[in-house]
């Protein structure tokens, strides 16, 4: 960082990039132990699709290529599009070890072909003993989690979230995985298709 940089109070960016992802593997165990969630059986990556030739020709190779390692992990995967133009690709399985490996292997081969700058995030789903759906969501530009808590809300049923209880899981995970500490960049993912 330059001197010019320290005085204007720019900041040098956080790499991009998928191998933080690998603390969830660990943080699962301990919300399932001690905050009493436990996985859904599914988890997500969301990227940017683009219509060029040589990245459409990826996400095919790439979905083939997670399609094989899958059948080993007894996973699927789904690949999907929403309402916004994004792409996912959804995996499902019983093995949460395998959900995050298979995130991260997504991830690594769409940042070693040059497309990095398309990662948005990963998303883990994990519910409550009443039911209820919580995510944890892992921002790839910013390489750090957050927790996004969906309530349901009498004025807007489909926009509310809970933000004690984001705090509350925040500083209960601290230790286990890096966190996004500004809370402006804890963006809510409405109706993820899982």
């Amino acid at each position: 960082m330059s001197i010019f940089d320290t005085l204007f109070g720019r900041q040098k960016p956080t790499p991009a990039g998928p191998d933080k992802i690998f603390a969830m593997s660990t943080a699962q165990i301990t919300l399932q132990t001690e905050q009493n969630l436990t996985p859904t059986g599914s988890a997500a990556m969301c990227f940017k699709g683009m219509t060029s030739g040589p990245f459409s020709d990826i996400q095919k190779e790439l979905e083939q290529l997670l399609a094989l390692a899958s059948r080993e992990d007894h996973l699927t995967i789904k690949p999907a599009e929403d309402n916004l133009g994004y792409r996912w690709f959804v995996f499902t399985g019983s093995d949460f070890q395998a959900l995050v490996t298979a995130i991260h292997m997504a991830s690594s081969t769409l940042l070693d072909r040059g497309y990095g700058s398309q990662l948005l995030f990963a998303i883990f789903p994990f519910k409550n003993e009443r039911g209820k759906e919580m995510y944890w969501i892992y921002n790839y530009k910013r390489s750090s989690f957050y927790p996004f808590v969906p309530m349901r809300d009498a004025s807007d049923p489909a926009r509310a979230r809970d933000n004690a209880e984001e705090l509350r899981l925040s500083a209960a995970l601290g230790k286990e995985l890096p966190l996004e500490r500004e809370l402006e960049r804890w963006f809510a993912v409405w109706n993820p298709p899982l």
